[in-house]
């Protein structure tokens, strides 16, 4: 195997990478709004939950930091667009990212935040914990309910036999798509 030398270092993250790019909704009961994030993660098992980075200058963080609440969309392929929109376009520019990218807000079950109804899965969560890492945040959150397509996701985790396809982020503008499975004898 020839392997090189990863420059800059700041950029060995994407090894890391692609990891499943996310939507994530906020909200406050009177305006909401929807980022991407690629860095997130599963952070325990019992009680289920989950962890993701924010910068503290974006629009969303302050929804997130009064309200203790958030949502986890993942979306397929086809809404690439929608989710590339959402990560490049400021809430601060975009009054209503939801009617600008095609997005339907569907009301929580155990949050006041909407969560994307055209997602695969919703994830529906509250601040555990923010570990603050400067100019960002890990946010870490319980997982208060979760809902995923029947086609998509079964007892054993997602399908990939009916052509699922969830984004993975590579960088600016690049992107793949997992979309087949393979199982260890």
């Amino acid at each position: 195997m020839d392997k090189r030398e990863v420059a800059p270092l700041a950029n060995a993250y994407r090894l890391l990478n692609p990891g499943c790019v996310v939507l994530i909704s906020v909200g406050d009961g009177t305006r909401d709004n929807l980022f991407a994030v690629t860095w997130n993660m599963p952070a325990k098992k019992e009680p289920g939950m989950c962890a993701f980075l924010s910068s503290k200058g974006h629009h969303s963080y302050p929804f997130i930091v009064d309200t203790r609440e958030f949502a986890i969309n993942i979306v397929a392929a086809d809404l690439a667009p929608a989710l590339y929109g959402c990560g490049t376009v400021s809430g601060r520019d975009e009054p209503d990212k939801w009617q600008r990218f095609a997005l339907n807000r569907e009301a929580g079950t155990q949050i006041a935040v909407p969560v994307v109804a055209e997602a695969v899965a919703n994830l529906e969560c509250r601040v555990n914990q923010m570990v603050d890492l400067g100019s960002s945040s890990l946010i870490i959150g319980e997982i208060l309910a979760a809902r995923a397509d029947r086609q998509h996701f079964d007892d054993n985790g997602w399908r990939f036999d009916k052509g699922l396809r969830l984004l993975h982020h590579l960088g600016g503008k690049r992107f793949c798509v997992s979309g087949e499975e393979l199982t260890v004898r």
